[in-house]
């Protein structure tokens, strides 16, 4: 699975050719070793994904733990039951757009995040967003397999209720206790062999883990709701809050729905690229806030009931299941939640880190060889234990790293869209010489984009994780970070790239390939020095897209 061969000798695994991948022949990096079969624009016949399998992407990511709690979390900022469903579903509406926006440039032109983001961030400026995406992506994939190891836990010890008074022989410095560990250990064996299951075939096991899921989250609210004689206390609680320190609660509310989703809207050309037709990404724009506000409702009627049945008041579905008295149903629900654990960790962070892996270095590393790396490094290296343990400092910033991610999102989108017309030279994007270099491989625009945008929020970042830093009513600024960041982001890269337009970068019409009359013809001699040698070799003026290896030519 790792490129590894029975018919190669053991020691040959420590030799550099062994582990050496060869460009293929429709690769149109400058290089060879600059792009690999994962980088490349995806072929026709593994276009297989369709609207529906999006829907269970987004159902395998949303029926899980961390969007029952996220109600709490806006909740406990003041609002009520009404105030938190209807900030949930706005936020999420954006974040829909923005996905979908997004997303498109995957679905039309089949290429990953990393190599779309040279057109508007320039061949070399764009490792920059990808490092920046990878980094976070490593941490993230830790703590959501601590999380995963909460359900484990509840499996374990319904199994084997023993575990529960288990000896604890950790330091208590370490943030884990032994059967905490045991449950880690165990979930991280599980999700291995899945993320190295290759994108374009993880379409069935995202639908398996939708289902068991959605079966979970229905059965556990019925049960809440039964046991509890009604929906609880929550819901006849108004908010105390009024004036500006309700809207702010608003904004903040709002802001917290779409963060979460902020990785997902800026690697999701890493999923869409799979698509079958552009269309069937679209279907997002329904499928995100649909499933985020029936799954944070139902996160809301459980937390409700459950205070009504246990007289505390638990935000985490998990800390109630662990309460039950059926063995066999604890076991079912917490196996469901940890899939669903599981199906978010891959979507959101394991898919994005290894495509980035293979990005970073294309000569060695695919995508499954990054979900190698990443599975180690994320699962052990960033010891996720003690990020959940330590103060909430470390938490606040990882969450408040949007501040970067979010300009990325709105440069990418506003060039694509407003700029560029929904036009792109695809072959260019892989070149270093190409029109995407820009000066010194960093489009000016963005990287003045991000050098504004990213500090203006960093006061209000520095006040969350220490509160006793006063920043006076700046702190309101960064209630709606994502929003702050994303508005100056586009607004910025807009107004520079209207004033000074990247007028060598665009072109009249979208070219998806080195069609040979289209390149011969183009009086800015778009045709590489890469090119023209394949088309030496391939016999003087044979057109290079008739050979089988070549993605078929297309101007859209």
């Amino acid at each position: 699975m790792l490129g590894f061969s029975k018919n190669i000798e053991p020691k040959r695994w420590f030799t550099k050719d062994y582990w050496y991948l060869d460009t293929p022949p429709a690769s149109y990096a400058t290089r060879d070793g600059w792009s690999n079969a994962d980088v490349d624009v995806v072929p026709i016949d593994q276009r297989n994904w369709r609207a529906v399998n999006y829907l269970f992407l987004w159902l395998s990511d949303g029926a899980n733990v961390g969007t029952m709690q996220q109600a709490g979390s806006i909740v406990a900022m003041g609002l009520s039951w009404r105030e938190a469903s209807a900030a949930i579903a706005i936020g999420n509406i954006i974040i829909a757009a923005a996905v979908a926006l997004n997303g498109t440039i995957g679905s039309r032109h089949h290429i990953p995040f990393s190599i779309a983001s040279r057109a508007s961030l320039g061949f070399y400026f764009s490792y920059f967003a990808v490092v920046s995406r990878l980094v976070l992506g490593l941490i993230y994939f830790g703590i959501n397999t601590f999380i995963g190891a909460s359900c484990t836990l509840i499996c374990l010890e319904a199994i084997w209720p023993s575990l529960k008074t288990l000896p604890n022989s950790i330091p208590l410095a370490q943030g884990v206790t032994s059967n905490k560990m045991i449950a880690y250990f165990v979930f991280w064996i599980i999700q291995f062999p899945l993320v190295l299951i290759h994108p374009r075939k993880m379409r069935w096991l995202f639908f398996v883990k939708s289902i068991v899921a959605v079966i979970a989250a229905f059965a556990t609210l019925g049960w809440a709701v039964n046991k509890a004689g009604g929906s609880g206390p929550v819901f006849s609680k108004h908010t105390a809050l009024t004036g500006s320190t309700r809207s702010w609660a608003w904004v903040a509310g709002i802001n917290v729905a779409i963060s979460g989703k902020t990785t997902l809207a800026i690697n999701i050309p890493d999923l869409t690229r799979y698509a079958h037709k552009t269309s069937d990404s679209y279907w997002q724009l329904l499928f995100i806030p649909l499933v985020y506000f029936i799954f944070s409702f139902i996160g809301i009627v459980i937390a409700s009931a459950g205070q009504a049945i246990y007289g505390t008041l638990y935000w985490d579905p998990t800390a109630i299941i662990a309460q039950w008295e059926s063995r066999a149903g604890a076991f079912f629900v917490a196996f469901a939640f940890a899939l669903a654990t599981l199906g978010t960790n891959i979507s959101t962070n394991s898919i994005a880190a290894s495509n980035d892996f293979a990005f970073i270095a294309p000569k060695w590393l695919n995508i499954r060889r990054g979900a190698f790396i990443t599975a180690v490094l994320g699962g052990w290296v960033t010891v996720p234990w003690k990020i959940q343990a330590s103060a909430k400092a470390l938490t606040t910033f990882l969450s408040g790293y949007i501040i970067v991610l979010a300009p990325i999102v709105a440069i990418m989108i506003a060039d694509y869209w407003i700029i560029r017309k929904t036009k792109f030279h695809v072959p260019m994007l892989y070149q270093n010489e190409g029109i995407y270099k820009y000066q010194y491989g960093i489009n000016w625009r963005a990287f003045v984009t991000i050098l504004i945008a990213v500090p203006v929020n960093l006061p209000g970042l520095i006040n969350a994780i220490n509160s006793k830093v006063d920043i006076g009513n700046y702190s309101f600024f960064y209630k709606a970070s994502w929003l702050t960041s994303t508005a100056m982001g586009a607004g910025i890269y807009l107004a520079l790239s209207c004033a000074f337009p990247p007028t060598s970068t665009l072109v009249d019409e979208t070219v998806e390939s080195m069609d040979e009359d289209y390149a011969l013809s183009d009086p800015n001699g778009w045709e590489s020095e890469h090119d023209k040698e394949k088309r030496s070799s391939a016999g003087g003026d044979t057109d290079m897209a008739s050979s089988p290896s070549y993605p078929t030519i297309s101007k859209v």
